[in-house]
């Protein structure tokens, strides 16, 4: 792969906070926020509109076939996907679709059938790309990498306050042991590990404010490529 680009690659551990870092260094560097998720949540939602098993890939490629997926920059810089000439939304943000995406993003069919729409993603801008692997896998020759981590318990209480109040609130204690899981799971799968790629930069982002962190992330972008030239 021959990308002349700035990219920048955001992997990290659930609830680490890289999507609000991703987003905002991206806006700090005028490049493109690519937002991997979004995709796989968009693929879940078609296949639950379909009613199919989620656990078949077969099943799930082939309802791909029969649909466009796009990415599209905002005015913001971020991600928006548009399937089948509509926007997505708030459909993409529904408990069953996240729990859906998590399901689907282990088919190795679906995640090659995505792989160069995210390469492509807003040519000829630069991008941030945020998710699980996109440093060692989608854009694997970056020039910066970030692998984003922080404590299990600021993982868990920025969680718990994210769901306070809505549909999915849940107790801390069940978060926790969820983020626990889910971080074993993202190590262990055998398609789509999340693993800190080689040449990325480890970003704790248990304490520090978040906008002193995207400035750090920034300064070292800055200095990568200028160096680069």
């Amino acid at each position: 792969m021959n990308d002349t680009r700035s990219i920048v690659t955001v992997d990290g551990l659930a609830a680490s906070g890289k999507s609000a870092l991703a987003k905002g260094l991206a806006r700090k560097l005028s490049l493109g926020h690519l937002n991997s998720g979004l995709l796989y949540r968009a693929v879940a939602l078609l296949a639950i509109r379909a009613g199919l098993d989620l656990k078949s890939s077969e099943a799930v490629v082939s309802e791909m076939g029969k649909h466009s997926i796009e990415l599209r920059r905002d005015e913001a810089g971020s991600s928006l996907v548009i399937m089948d000439g509509l926007q997505c939304g708030d459909e993409l943000l529904a408990t069953a679709v996240s729990t859906g995406a998590s399901l689907i993003a282990r088919h190795q069919e679906v995640r090659d059938r995505l792989l160069d729409l995210q390469r492509d993603a807003f040519k000829p801008g630069g991008v941030v790309a945020e998710g699980r692997d996109m440093g060692t896998v989608v854009f694997p020759g970056a020039p910066v990498k970030f692998f984003v981590t922080a404590k299990l318990d600021v993982r868990a209480q920025r969680r718990y306050a994210q769901l306070k109040g809505t549909p999915q609130e849940s107790s801390l204690e069940s978060i926790t042991r969820d983020l626990e899981e889910r971080d074993r799971r993202d190590s262990t799968s055998v398609v789509g590990t999340m693993k800190q790629a080689d040449g990325a930069i480890a970003i704790d982002n248990s304490t520090e404010p978040l906008e002193s962190v995207i400035e750090r992330m920034a300064g070292i972008v800055r200095e990568v490529l200028f160096y680069l030239g």
